[in-house]
């Protein structure tokens, strides 16, 4: 049984008792991972750990609501906590005109790249050529509107949408491939 697959059933128990256990045990499992990309989104620490709170707030409004068999613990959490943190930026009207350097991917602390190299996916979004990359940052990480990107980018409209679907496109097919490798290695 995996780490991340632990934390998952442990958390399931906890989800039975009282909600502050369950949420207490997730800070504590995922408080600083999720803070660290929090910061990467909005730029400023006042603003990430209000976004974190808030965002905290809603998963624990939700517990009820997870469903394992949809996604990861890590993912349905970072889904919350990262929308709420793009709202929060949409509010203030504090986008930041600011690209993440191409190494960001590889900098995310351990925690959260175990999480998200469950899948693979850091090392994918790595290969993708940098028009791609540049694009799923912005879009992605950033939160930006592919209006929003195509105003950053000085660029239509329409090869923002022909590039970020491409960019879909070729990550599903790399997880696939990653899938099928996986599949033939535990049969």
């Amino acid at each position: 049984m995996t780490t991340s697959e632990q934390i998952r059933n442990q958390f399931l128990e906890l989800r039975k008792g009282p909600s502050e256990l369950a949420i207490k045990f997730l800070m504590d499992q995922y408080g600083d991972t999720l803070f660290g990309i929090v910061l990467k989104i909005v730029g400023e620490q006042q603003l990430a750990e209000e976004a974190l709170q808030e965002g905290f707030v809603k998963v624990w409004k939700n517990l009820s609501e997870y469903q394992f068999e949809k996604a990861s613990l890590f993912t349905w959490m970072l889904t919350i906590v990262r929308n709420t943190a793009i709202d929060l930026l949409r509010q203030e009207n504090r986008h930041k005109n600011q690209n993440l350097s191409p190494g960001v991917y590889d900098s995310i602390n351990h925690s959260v790249e175990s999480q998200i190299s469950d899948i693979g996916l850091m090392n994918k979004v790595n290969k993708l050529d940098p028009k791609y990359r540049e694009l799923i940052d912005l879009i992605y990480i950033q939160g930006f509107t592919q209006q929003e990107t195509a105003d950053h980018l000085q660029m239509p409209i329409g090869t923002v949408k022909t590039r970020i679907n491409a960019a879909i496109k070729m990550l599903r097919s790399m997880l696939a491939t990653f899938f099928i490798l996986l599949m033939n290695v535990f049969k």
